[in-house]
């Protein structure tokens, strides 16, 4: 049954015949009440909630009104405003409700007021007020925008009306806030905005109101319309030639969208909420009809309407902030400097020298870029321009992609030593980009339903090209210092500029993308006539720019066969560089919370590791043994510097000799632990913590008597202190002792430098060695976190025979929390005993490596016990699932 629209008289009788306060606040809790669950029926039922938001403000005006008329004496000498989007008439279910008092005599009066805004809180309303003379109304307004542009907003409800028209006059006022500074703020304000979303419209989990091309850039331009055109509407900018008619329905289609997605999310939150989280998406996708299909789950095509949505606010954003910039600080005779027949620089700004310049003359729409590239004093297109270049984008068709000035053009644009980002970046937004690449345009907008990849693939590729620009420029250089060193030696930046706009463009299709973009790489470099040495290197770049990264995360890197085998896949150092920089740069533009000390550490390593094995005059051994040999020559060297005689650790090293703790150390980290450990109690358990700067995570060194499913208890304790192995080491001694190495972080990714915290470690590692058994029933539950919830992800388990010794076993699952410790469990149960472990999270997925045998020390081949462990660990892992 639909909720019947509350009538405000029904409450008002409740207020003023209730002789308790409390009879009031219930009568009007139930009236508010009433009326949301009227205005929620009216949504579900298909109203515009232009229409619901506004008639939510009405009737929050008459709520108001009669309250403040009970309260307020009519002798007092004071007024009520709505201020911000309350002032603007637009309320969401939940929104605040700011306003203002103005009054003159604010102390005598300040127990009224006070009573007046209590009760509101008492009613459920969100209230958000000040209480200020006119005088101190301008004094807070000039020292702050954000209070000035609620001024700007504020609409009067009742009481003393002069005092209103008093605040009005002062935007009249010459000091108060001129048009020029006044634009100057906003534009400012909206660019912080933008920098805290990384400048981009497509993060995955935008904010439908400050993210870019979100309300708020919508009600900039309004902002600005009114304080300089008094314009009391959007509208009113057509009619002053200010917005075109088309830009007009964009702008007001988009505003409509991104309100009833806000609507959307209050209506489902029961709060306030402007967040479109995973789970809300799905969600509101749903709500709006959207249907899974073949091609696109059904919330990925919510979201690529979201997105077609808020480019186009970003793009009139731009071209209404640029006409307002020139008619604001528009000087009575311009500075203009004639570039060529085409264009003209405007006090700064590029212009085209007359409106049909594209149509007569369509290469120049690759030629504006190349202009901004030469001209760094350029501080961006004059507006009309922009709308030329938006108009004229049909232009861009199969002969202009032919024609041989226009391929020039376009790798110029990413051969120029500066502004290569800021040209892609432009060309993205304009359209360029998707009308001159067709494969471009499939990806622009195309979401990646998951937690890894924060932006959409086209967002994450201009920033892949972002971050490879930044390891050229000294500016930067603290950023990634390896990467910067490595990018001096590069010796043509385009083909990596173009590797990262080519790495991903296949996504989408089906298929190995990888595979897919190589192919289209080549395509392109032949119809841009590039040489078949470049051509090859691009292709190799898109083929394997996922091999370096999986390398680094998922193998052992100690083992010479690893190295060596990637070392044949890059061919020369060439390759090797070129990889580096694009892999790193790819992983810094999936998210924020990517990259790492530890992940940085591990991409050196094995740069530095295969960088050895290409080197012609390099005696880097083969095989395990002789490594193993040259490691300990070099660690005596250590070690005699140390003072140590070789007979007083020989018999440590003789009881590791036939595990790989030799040949998969460094010569360092053997001298190292050799000194701390070699006269050692073989009776006890030793526990050392220790951070490892170059490693990027904090040691931990375990040496005691020898005992199986030590990594089952150790992990259990880790868990229990919330903190992260990545990777794990476990060496059996003929002393019947074990020696782990494991390397850990904090819930954060960071190493642990705070030593209570290391000393908390070793005793619960000391206490729960200490037990015989571990009560899987203990384990934490499974308390995943808000975004992991969203997603399904199939545990998958794979066996690969590495040799008659160790079995590989990748487990690919949900990122659970405790996962280590169930593992360990699964493992202990089936008698499974774990000699390596190496440890990969990307975003909701756990990809991670293990080398395993039996107590025996022997692979795992019956299909029985592979088929008994991949029981126990599906029991563990989905446990409470």
């Amino acid at each position: 049954m639909n909720a019947v629209r509350p009538s405000v008289p029904s409450f008002v009788k409740a207020l003023e015949k209730s002789e308790k306060p409390i009879d009031a606040i219930k009568a009007g809790r139930e009236t508010l009440k009433q009326f949301l669950d009227y205005q929620f029926d009216q949504f579900d039922d298909g109203a515009a909630v232009a229409e619901l938001v506004k008639e939510r403000a009405t009737f929050v005006d008459q709520i108001l009104k009669k309250i403040w008329q009970h309260f307020i004496p009519e002798h007092i000498n004071a007024s009520l405003l709505a201020v911000g989007g309350y002032g603007r008439g637009e309320l969401h279910p939940y929104s605040d409700i700011d306003v203002l008092i103005l009054t003159q005599d604010a102390e005598s009066q300040h127990e009224q007021f006070s009573t007046f805004i209590t009760f509101l809180w008492d009613l459920g309303f969100d209230v958000g007020h000040a209480l200020r003379s006119v005088d101190e109304c301008i004094a807070a307004g000039l020292e702050d925008v954000a209070t000035a542009t609620n001024l700007l907003e504020s609409r009067w409800i009742t009481g003393d009306y002069s005092l209103y028209e008093h605040l009005s006059t002062i935007w009249k006022r010459e000091d108060f806030w001129p048009s020029q500074a006044f634009f100057q703020a906003k534009f400012d304000e909206q660019q912080a905005r933008h920098r805290r979303f990384n400048d981009t419209t497509y993060q995955l989990e935008p904010n439908v109101k400050e993210s870019p091309g979100g309300l708020r850039d919508i009600q900039t331009i309004y902002w600005v319309a009114k304080r300089h055109f008094k314009a009391s509407s959007i509208n009113q900018l057509v009619q002053n030639q200010f917005l075109t008619i088309e830009e007009y329905r964009e702008l007001e289609a988009a505003y409509k969208y991104l309100n009833r997605v806000r609507f959307a999310l209050h209506r489902m939150k029961k709060r306030r909420e402007d967040r479109l989280l995973f789970d809300h998406q799905q969600h509101i996708a749903e709500s709006f009809g959207y249907k899974d299909t073949n091609e696109k789950m059904a919330v990925e095509q919510f979201m690529n309407s979201y997105y077609r949505n808020v480019q186009n606010v970003v793009k009139v954003n731009e071209i209404l902030l640029q006409h307002f910039r020139e008619e604001i600080f528009i000087s009575s005779k311009p500075e203009v400097k004639q570039v060529n027949a085409r264009f003209k620089l405007v006090d700064k700004y590029l212009d085209i020298e007359y409106p049909t310049v594209f149509s007569d003359f369509p290469t120049a729409l690759l030629e504006v870029f190349l202009i901004l590239q030469h001209y760094p004093e350029i501080e961006g297109i004059r507006s009309h321009t922009i709308r030329s270049i938006r108009d004229n984008l049909h232009l861009i068709d199969d002969n202009f992609r032919r024609d041989p000035i226009n391929k020039a053009l376009f790798i110029e644009i990413f051969r120029q030593p500066k502004g290569v980002n800021a040209a892609i970046r432009r060309m993205h937004t304009y359209g360029i980009l998707s009308a001159y690449l067709p494969v471009f345009a499939k990806i622009t907008g195309l979401m990646q339903f998951n937690i890894f990849h924060a932006y959409t693939v086209d967002d994450h590729t201009i920033l892949v090209i972002r971050n490879l620009r930044r390891f050229f420029v000294e500016e930067y250089a603290y950023e990634f210092p390896t990467a910067h060193q490595i990018a001096k030696s590069v010796c043509k930046p385009e083909i990596l500029f173009l590797a990262g706009l080519f790495h991903d463009i296949a996504k989408g299709r089906g298929g190995a993308h990888e595979v897919l973009g190589a192919e289209d790489a080549k395509i392109f470099a032949k119809q841009h006539n590039l040489s078949q040495e470049d051509s090859d290197l691009l292709s190799w770049l898109v083929r394997y720019h996922l091999e370096f990264s999986g390398i680094a995360q998922k193998k052992d890197l100690s083992d010479p066969a690893v190295i060596h085998h990637f070392a044949e896949i890059v061919e020369d150092q060439k390759r090797l560089d070129y990889l580096y920089l694009l892999t790193v740069a790819d992983v810094c533009a999936t998210s924020d919370e990517v990259w790492n000390d530890w992940k940085n550490a591990l991409f050196l390593e094995l740069y530095n590791e295969t960088t050895n094995v290409l080197d012609e005059a390099s005696s880097t051994p083969k095989n395990r043994a002789k490594k193993a040999l040259q490691a300990q020559e070099k660690a005596k060297e250590i070690l005699a510097k140390r003072e140590l005689k070789s007979s007083d650790y020989q018999p440590f090293w003789d009881s590791l000799s036939k595990t790989e703790f030799f040949s998969r150390q460094t010569p360092a980290d053997i001298a190292r632990i050799s000194k701390l450990l070699y006269n050692r109690d073989l009776k006890s358990t030793h526990i050392y913590l220790q951070n490892q700067a170059q490693r990027g995570a904090t040691e931990v060194l375990i040496y005691m008597p020898d005992r199986d499913f030590l990594f089952a208890h150790i992990t259990y304790a880790l868990d229990k202190l919330n903190l992260n192995v990545m990777e794990a080491r476990i060496y059996s001694t003929t002393q019947n002792m074990t020696l782990v190495i494991l390397y850990i972080l904090d819930n954060e990714l960071h190493s642990i430098s705070d030593k209570q915290m290391h000393k908390a470690i070793i005793e619960k590692i000391q206490s729960q060695l200490a037990e015989p058994e571990i009560d899987p029933a203990e384990m934490r539950p499974m308390l995943n976190s808000r975004r992991i919830r969203c997603f399904e992800t199939p545990t998958e388990i794979i066996f690969h025979k590495i040799n008659k010794h160790l079995t590989e076993l990748t487990i690919n699952t949900k990122d659970i929390p405790g996962l280590l410790s169930r593992i360990g469990c699964a493992m202990k149960t089936c008698n499974i005993r774990i000699h390596d472990a190496k440890i990969n999270t990307v975003g909701e997925k756990a990809e991670d490596v293990f080398f395993i045998s039996d107590t025996n020390n022997q692979a795992i081949t019956e299909q029985h016990k592979k088929d008994e462990l991949t029981e126990a660990l599906l029991s563990l892992i989905e446990k409470d699932a």
